[in-house]
């Protein structure tokens, strides 16, 4: 069942494209005033896209595969389908697999030193993962719940993670101290060129129900990326925003 914040995404964005349409046919068509109702569509599309925790309860998603999105939320589609390509040991999706190679590549032409840690991973892997972290925590003396929800405070439920997408990457050391190496910067600087975004940025916590992590980037394709740099967005906010532009 969709709950009302969900509800209200959807009329906002119905109430967007109404208004859109209504400009157009109020500007006659015109060039200077097409443009004009665009940017003002896309001025309450932006306006539609402040999510809160809660409101991705039935989702849909989007047609447009890299805009797959995966969070505590909304588990990874049945019918995903994932591509394989090999990039530094690791297996990512194909659809990325240029790019960041090329970005590799770049960057270690402009001095960075950046490799894959981590790619595709399996549900049975993730599952995997978070079982031993459980079990470490209860080595360390943590109870059984306490022991999971420590655990999940850094990875997510088997089904719900983006790395089952093949479209997500961990950068080198998968570390916070990450964040302050040249490595980090030139990715904050440069990413989004490729068609990367670094995916848990720590002023979008509370929307995306996730701390900070500087070292994992998600593949979105290189229009996406750089709108999406433009407009200082996350993953969840985007999705609303193509929603409210009319896209399915």
């Amino acid at each position: 069942m969709v709950n009302q914040k969900s509800s209200a995404g959807v009329a906002g964005a119905m109430i967007a494209l109404c208004t859109a349409v209504a400009l157009l046919c109020n500007f006659g068509g015109s060039v200077s005033g097409q443009r004009e109702a665009e940017e003002i569509a896309k001025d309450a599309a932006l306006a539609n896209a402040q999510p809160d925790q809660g409101m991705f309860q039935g989702y849909q998603q989007l047609s447009d595969p890299l805009l797959v999105l995966v969070n505590g939320e909304v588990p990874l589609p049945e019918t995903w389908e994932f591509l394989p390509f090999l990039v530094d040991d690791q297996v990512v999706d194909r659809r990325m697999g240029e790019d960041l190679s090329r970005m590799l590549h770049d960057g270690e032409e402009e001095g960075v030193w950046l490799w894959v840690a981590s790619g595709y991973r399996s549900r049975e892997r993730q599952q995997a993962l978070l079982d031993q972290a459980v079990r470490e925590n209860r080595e360390a003396g943590m109870g059984e719940e306490e022991a999971l929800a420590d655990a999940l405070k850094t990875l997510a439920q088997p089904g719900h993670s983006e790395h089952e997408t093949g479209l997500a990457v961990d950068f080198n050391d998968v570390s916070p101290g990450f964040a302050d190496t040249k490595a980090s910067r030139w990715l904050e600087a440069n990413a989004w060129k490729y068609g990367f975004v670094q995916r848990y940025k720590g002023a979008k916590t509370k929307v995306t129900g996730v701390e900070e992590e500087s070292w994992h980037y998600r593949y979105v394709g290189r229009d996406h990326a750089r709108e999406m740099e433009e407009k200082d967005l996350c993953l969840e906010e985007y999705v609303l925003y193509r929603k409210a532009l009319g896209d399915n």
